[in-house]
């Protein structure tokens, strides 16, 4: 559950800031692409090699091919800084979540997050979305890092077999988690509700100080 809702977030995130049509078919066909990547690693663990090696394969070259869209077809290169990170960062994040060696999942996690970061950043700099959808942005984010976070650490304690899964234990963690990313959110907005908004740099101020507080209260 909490890999599904690392990738949703993540998803969540890169919608906000994807304000044409072009941008969300892109991010469409890219999500198609990820979920087929992940539905045939899982298939693969499980002990159905060529199902799972097939639709990772498919998966990939919607993914590939998504992501040649997002840097050719959008008409001003603003648009595509900050929608390609965003694609790469989910894809990776998907891997992370359906790794051959454990060891190599903490590491793809933190890669596929930054890349999401640096796309809702991106969005901050050129100022692609409205202050309120790059402070939800960045809320979603960093939910999506902490669900990635532990689901990866759920994976490495217990495996990634349904049998084992401890549902109510992720679902606590969620909630939490949620809650935390819910209320940062409603406080940075209220700073914005000042006026300092309407400087440049005063999004890219809220988002960083969401995600450090955000990754602050994550590893109390």
């Amino acid at each position: 559950m909490s890999g599904v809702l690392a990738v949703a977030a993540g998803a969540v995130a890169v919608g906000l800031i994807a304000e044409t049509t072009l941008q969300r078919r892109i991010l469409l066909a890219a999500l198609v692409g990820v979920g087929s990547f992940g539905l045939g690693g899982r298939l693969w663990q499980r002990g159905r090699g060529v199902i799972g090696v097939g639709l990772a394969a498919c998966g990939c070259l919607v993914v590939v091919a998504a992501a040649g869209y997002a840097v050719t077809e959008p008409p001003r290169i603003t648009q595509r800084l900050e929608l390609l990170p965003g694609i790469l960062g989910l894809w990776v994040l998907a891997a992370a979540l359906v790794p051959m060696r454990f060891r190599w999942s903490r590491f793809l996690v933190a890669v596929g997050s930054g890349l999401l970061f640096v796309a809702v950043l991106t969005s901050g700099v050129v100022r692609g979305a409205s202050t309120t959808a790059l402070v939800v942005a960045a809320g979603a984010t960093i939910l999506s890092w902490d669900a990635a976070e532990n689901a990866v650490s759920l994976g490495g304690q217990i495996g990634s077999h349904p049998e084992t899964a401890t549902v109510r234990a992720e679902l606590a963690h969620v909630l939490l988690s949620g809650g935390l990313a819910v209320a940062a959110v409603v406080a940075v907005l209220g700073v914005t509700r000042l006026g300092v908004d309407s400087l440049p740099l005063a999004a890219l101020v809220a988002l960083l100080v969401a995600a450090v507080a955000l990754l602050l209260a994550s590893h109390r």
